[in-house]
């Protein structure tokens, strides 16, 4: 039987396209292989990755982390690139896969092997706070304890200290210095936080370029009060004085004259007692002492502030060397501002503080303080207690050594109340020798306590590099 021609030619074409079908099916089932596979381990994770497939080749990516019985085998998109195992078991070495995936196809494996690293033990720095420093004193060791490793010091502010043997600073001028030790770790131990510590740099306050511009040595006959020419005695109990009843502070003691007497031989001293520690000086207040101010009689602007000190003994005490602005009575406290040179406080015995209270940028009170502890009692011994006052700076110090630095910029403030202002009007300030008790310093009076003396040597102020002239009335 003859096959017509249009029948034969249609045969063959459809025998052609099912060959060439059969062809494209059995080459599609070729999964290409994963290409570019690199593994990157912690202690308990390990990165896989991998170049990205060609679009539709994969349907999806398996990847496997075996070590020894143990295996973990996950499937991810055909669009990712890697992949994270967590949780591995550390100091293990593992063969990570990675197969393509098309339908029910699988290409053939691409395997790396890699060991996830060994568990480091925590390390920390205990570094221990420097001392406060002056120009020439001994280089200072520096105590840092760490877990692990080896810990290396810096000095971030090289123009004012360095690092001198590994592990001393040595002052080199005035400022601030800033320390940061580092430890990298070692095979044990993993790398620690770097820890920063800042101490103050000054220079030998007999070597600063000063000049005594005012001074009360008090050398009057003894029982005499303060000099009328330099002081003004303040009394009462501050409940008629803008600071309100116990001056502000919840204080005990009212002030009186008769608490504040000359001993005849240099020695100015405020006298804080109860009717049974002193029944000739009495006040509406179960505690009478003295207050004695510059307001009026001498005001001051910058220079160096210093007085000798030696601190009653006794807990509940609270005697200050401290200014205030002399524009107090139109600027409210604490716009007018106030430097506390010196404060103590009984219970707190081998301790001074200083501090600077101004009006911050949102009109609210703020105030930034440090202080000095030393190895014995302060009421044991006199002390020197200053303030070099410069337009955008406040140094206190204990003794001639720094205790503590204000700089106008800590305060966030463009003009701050202890410098020029907008129009460039430097301030004035007014000097306040005081003894309280109890308060929100003074704290708890001591019981059955009934007598306590401040006594004071000096109040002398200097001009110092130009900074300072003889105080206006």
């Amino acid at each position: 039987m003859k096959l017509n021609k249009r029948v034969i030619s249609a045969f063959l074409l459809a025998t052609l396209s099912l060959s060439a079908v059969g062809i494209n099916a059995s080459a599609a089932t070729v999964v290409p292989k994963a290409s570019k596979v690199t593994v990157v381990t912690t202690t308990k994770t390990a990165k896989l990755s991998w170049a990205a497939f060609a679009k539709g080749k994969v349907t999806a990516i398996k990847v496997v982390a075996a070590a020894g019985s143990s295996k973990i085998t996950k499937t991810v998109s055909a669009k990712s690139t890697s992949y994270t195992f967590i949780n591995l078991k550390s100091k293990t070495s593992y063969t990570f896969s990675v197969f393509g995936l098309l339908g029910s196809k699988s290409s053939s494996a691409v395997i790396v092997k890699a060991s996830t690293k060994k568990a480091l033990y925590y390390n920390s720095i205990f570094l221990g706070q420097p001392e406060d420093m002056v120009v020439g004193d001994e280089d200072q060791g520096l105590f840092a304890l760490p877990n692990g490793g080896v810990t290396a010091f810096e000095s971030t502010t090289p123009t004012v200290c360095t690092i001198v043997d590994d592990s001393f600073i040595r002052a080199i001028a005035m400022g601030v210095c800033t320390i940061v030790a580092s430890n990298p770790g070692d095979s044990e131990y993993a790398a620690a936080a770097d820890e920063t510590r800042t101490l103050t740099v000054t220079v030998p306050i007999d070597s600063i370029d000063k000049t005594l511009l005012w001074s009360d040595e008090f050398s009057e006959a003894a029982g005499s009060g303060p000099s009328t020419s330099n002081w003004v005695i303040e009394t009462g109990d501050g409940c008629n004085a803008a600071p309100g009843c116990g001056w502000g502070n919840g204080e005990s003691q009212a002030y009186a004259a008769c608490a504040i007497k000359q001993n005849g031989s240099g020695i100015m001293t405020i006298t804080a007692s109860t009717p049974t520690g002193d029944p000739t000086c009495k006040t509406n207040k179960t505690w009478t002492s003295g207050k004695f101010t510059t307001f009026g009689k001498k005001h001051f602007s910058y220079g160096y502030f210093e007085a000798r000190l030696k601190m009653p003994a006794g807990g509940g005490t609270w005697p200050a060397f401290w200014t205030l602005g002399s524009n107090i009575r139109t600027v409210p406290w604490p716009r007018s501002g106030e430097l506390d040179i010196m404060e103590y406080a009984g219970n707190n015995p081998n301790r001074s503080t200083s501090a600077a209270h101004y009006q911050n940028e949102g009109g609210s009170h703020e105030y930034k303080s440090g202080g000095k502890t030393l190895a014995t009692a302060l009421s044991e011994d006199y002390h020197t207690y200053a303030m070099l006052w410069l337009p955008s700076e406040v140094t206190f110090l204990v003794d001639g050594k720094p205790s503590f630095v204000l700089n106008r910029r800590d305060t966030g403030l463009t003009y701050w109340p202890f410098g020029p202002n907008a129009n460039g009007v430097n301030p004035k300030m007014y000097l306040i020798l005081n003894l309280a008790m109890g308060g929100n310093y003074g704290g708890q009076i001591k019981s059955g306590y009934s007598k306590a003396t401040f006594d004071i040597d000096y109040v002398r102020y200097y001009s110092v590099n130009g900074f300072g002239s003889a105080p206006t009335n």
